[in-house]
């Protein structure tokens, strides 16, 4: 059950969730229950902000409603890959903080762009994933700026593909305005919270944590990236061990801890 609930990592759970979520909307539609115009007027973030104070839950909401099958797919396909490179790094306050305070960001500034040119913004309404999806990988490069994929066989910093997403948001601008200022206003979120989180509120170790083991050399101002990557991940997983015992520990991660152990001998 233990090792089930570790396979399913918060990431997972909330694309659980918005496939739920999808299914009974669509559902109602289908079932005549409610009109897509209804559950739009409803779940969307208006773009006029006198309709969004009447609904201000639309602020969240919108992040879970799709009403496209190929739309909630790309979502979710990117929300899954994210969550597996953002859990290598951070626990899960972190990813649900770091979720929810970009797409309230991305709410903002869809709001703020129909403020301040409602005739561009043509009544338009905004939801989707997306923006909370790429706040989270702006919150990781802020953090670590050198943090490499795999992208097919070559392995490229997540820096180059992220600013590869924002070149092409810009050539394709036209196309879904409202929804692009939405990914700017979660980029913008994200890499506001990574900077809190690395500057301000980077978790100090606890006196009863396990300490890392001398795997990693102390860490000195020469360190490099790759290093303080590693070292992060490790303390990750003896605190976790220190909290819940070495089986909490996926196979993965028993996997990873050994080899990392075992470079050091």
């Amino acid at each position: 059950m233990n090792s089930l609930s570790q396979k399913f990592n918060t990431a997972n759970k909330v694309i659980i969730f918005t496939l739920i979520a999808f299914g009974i909307t669509q559902g109602l539609v289908y079932g005549g229950i409610f009109s897509q115009s209804q559950l739009n007027q409803w779940l969307c973030v208006p773009q006029q902000i006198s309709l969004f104070l009447e609904r201000p839950w639309t602020l969240l909401s919108y992040a879970f409603y799709h009403v496209n099958i190929e739309h909630l797919f790309w979502n979710m396909l990117f929300l899954f890959f994210s969550g597996h490179i953002f859990f290598r790094l951070f626990k899960a306050k972190t990813f649900i903080s770091v979720y929810f305070f970009s797409l309230i960001g991305g709410g903002i500034a869809f709001l703020l762009w129909g403020y301040i040119t409602p005739e561009i913004a043509n009544n338009k309404a905004l939801l989707g994933a997306s923006a909370a999806v790429i706040g989270l990988l702006f919150f990781v490069i802020t953090i670590f700026p050198s943090y490499k994929i795999y992208v097919f066989s070559f392995r490229i910093r997540l820096l180059f593909f992220l600013l590869a997403l924002i070149l092409f948001d810009c050539i394709d601008i036209s196309n879904n305005f409202g929804g692009k200022i939405a990914h700017f206003g979660g980029i913008l979120s994200g890499i506001l919270v990574g900077f809190s989180y690395k500057h301000l509120f980077s978790p100090k170790k606890s006196p009863n944590t396990l300490s890392t083991p001398s795997i990693i050399e102390p860490q000195t101002s020469h360190i490099s990236e790759n290093q303080r990557i590693k070292q992060h991940q490790i303390q990750k997983l003896f605190n976790k061990i220190n909290t819940s015992g070495y089986d909490s520990l996926t196979d993965e991660e028993k996997k990873y801890l050994f080899q990392a152990t075992k470079e050091n001998e």
